[in-house]
């Protein structure tokens, strides 16, 4: 099977119906926020809209990260796939593109959401917003899914790597945000915490509040992490 036919099918996998509904669960929860301003003046702007969207979407992309990297451990699939070192890194790259693909349709929904509260409220959206709302979403999508790619070469027990994912999304940012209320943690440690990916993507993901900076962090580590899974996964033993 070549690169394209295993691509297809990987897409054919992952784009599925619990993405799709994941994605319109979010819309709707957003949505929420829209009908408010709409039919009750609710004090809110298109960061709130895209805010609320963020927090489904951020927990739901984040399963979804660790489920592309983690799916073929749990069903021990993984062995078939990696008979060379060819192969892994075919699988490495294919889990890249995949959560892109992935990490895009989330995007688009975000966009999607402001466009409608633009139409019914007259709040502000421009094109440069829907690009903004895809890059977030697919630096979130790649980051976090190399960064489980690694852990996964070296723990891969699939239930704990689940719930490892979920606890580096939801708990390990409030934990890390807690140097920001100690007056005696120097400020350089505070600034390497602010720009940490895991600590910036999913606090600034929901507002698409990133800027140059962050982003720049998070594309170096991503590439970081790509370029070390690169060179160990074909020598690691499964």
């Amino acid at each position: 099977m070549n690169f394209g036919q295993y691509m297809k099918l990987e897409i054919k996998r992952n784009l599925s119906l619990p993405l799709f509904l994941s994605i319109g669960f979010a819309f709707l929860f957003g949505g929420g926020i829209v009908y408010s301003i709409y039919e009750l003046d609710g004090p809110f702007q298109p960061e709130n809209v895209s805010g609320l969207y963020g927090g489904v979407a951020t927990v739901a992309l984040g399963i979804f990260c660790a489920k592309v990297v983690i799916a073929d451990l749990h069903y021990g699939t993984i062995y078939l796939l990696f008979t060379s070192a060819r192969d892994r890194i075919k699988f490495l790259v294919s889990r890249v593109l995949v959560i892109s693909t992935m990490s895009l349709l989330f995007g688009f929904g975000c966009a999607a959401l402001l466009f409608v509260n633009h139409q019914l409220n007259g709040q502000a959206f421009s094109v440069a917003d829907v690009g903004m709302s895809v890059l977030h979403y697919v630096l979130f999508g790649v980051f976090f899914t190399l960064l489980f790619q690694v852990v996964s070469m070296y723990y891969q027990k699939v239930m704990q790597l689940l719930i490892l994912s979920l606890v580096t999304i939801l708990v390990l940012p409030g934990l890390l945000g807690i140097v920001f209320q100690v007056e005696a943690v120097p400020e350089f440690v505070k600034d390497l915490v602010a720009y940490a990916p895991v600590y910036s993507l999913p606090n600034q993901l929901p507002f698409l509040a990133l800027d140059g900076v962050e982003m720049g962090v998070i594309a170096v580590v991503s590439l970081l992490l790509f370029v070390f899974a690169y060179d160990r996964l074909p020598k690691i033993d499964y």
